[in-house]
């Protein structure tokens, strides 16, 4: 399981270190006020990451069931998301061109009263390839899906993972009811800790995420399911860095470590997907329109 999710791990450890610093002025010098919307696309990635994949049937027996998933994500970035507005308060410049998101390109630059000034580069990103695992049990109509990674060393960098859904089969209680249909409820943590050998070497992510969600399937022939749901999210990310200002530009900052808090802009999702079950293993693939529009692709065990 380690194997499986280290890519989205390293993902995130690069970001948070100083591994991330770029040609110029790099992620370091960023002022909590700039660093904040470079950051905003990625407390909105991480909703949408955490928030998909959690259903591919409405139907929840009332006897004893297991499950195992494996999930795969495409998330595909939109151009909004790539950029913002430098807000360069020591100059009186009135026309700053855009700068690259995390997720962007190419960076923005100007020439202040204090010198010149380069904000960082990005990844460089159009989508988002990554995955997860989960676990569910269920019993009498009532579903419960945990995702748990312990908290484990990745060399200077320490990553945690909790989640868990709990799901109800409303549609038990109205005798022939012509689909199947059910409520969820969704909660999500990560946090990743980096601390090198400087000072100046310091990343931190701690990411909340929740959702509510009505979902509907319907199965043919004890094999094909067509599902459907809309979904209600929100989500928060801390972000800590360590701040360097050589140059004293911004006293009220200083030389420390920041913490940002950042609302994602997860609102709302629908999703649309279909399934085949043949036995005890299950393969499903759905869309999900969402602030990042996202496509998924499930293979789960089935018991």
């Amino acid at each position: 399981m380690k194997k499986f999710l280290s890519i989205f791990f390293l993902f995130l450890i690069i970001v948070t270190s100083r591994a991330f610093a770029q040609s110029g002025m790099n992620l370091n010098n960023l002022p909590p006020f700039e660093s904040s919307k470079y950051f905003q696309p990625m407390a909105t990635y991480l909703g949408t990451y955490f928030n998909s994949g959690t259903y591919y049937t409405a139907d929840v027996p009332e006897t004893f069931g297991f499950k195992f998933s494996i999930i795969g994500m495409w998330s595909v970035v939109p151009d909004d998301q790539k950029t913002f507005t430098p807000d360069p308060r020591l100059a009186d410049v009135s026309d700053v061109p855009p700068s690259a998101t995390i997720f962007g390109n190419k960076s923005s630059y100007f020439l202040g009263d204090k010198g010149f000034f380069v904000y960082p580069t990005g990844f460089s990103l159009n989508a988002i390839p990554l995955g997860i695992y989960q676990f569910s049990g269920s019993l009498f109509n009532t579903e419960l899906m945990i995702r748990f990674f312990p908290k484990t060393k990745f060399d200077k960098a320490e990553v945690g993972v909790f989640g868990f859904g709990l799901k109800h089969d409303i549609s038990s209680h109205i005798p022939l009811f012509p689909v199947d249909l059910a409520v969820q409820v969704l909660y999500n943590h990560l946090n990743v800790e980096y601390i090198g050998d400087n000072v100046d070497e310091y990343g931190k992510i701690n990411s909340n995420n929740f959702a509510i969600n009505v979902h509907a399937s319907k199965t043919f022939m004890d094999m094909f399911i067509v599902y459907s749901g809309l979904q209600f999210e929100s989500s928060t990310t801390d972000f800590g860095y360590y701040f360097d200002d050589p140059n004293n530009y911004y006293p009220e900052f200083g030389n420390r470590r920041q913490s940002i808090k950042i609302n994602g802009e997860n609102h709302l999702r629908y999703t649309l997907g279909g399934a085949v079950k043949l036995s005890v293993v299950v393969i499903n693939a759905d869309l999900n329109l969402a602030a990042f529009n996202t496509f998924t692709l499930g293979l789960s065990l089935d018991f």
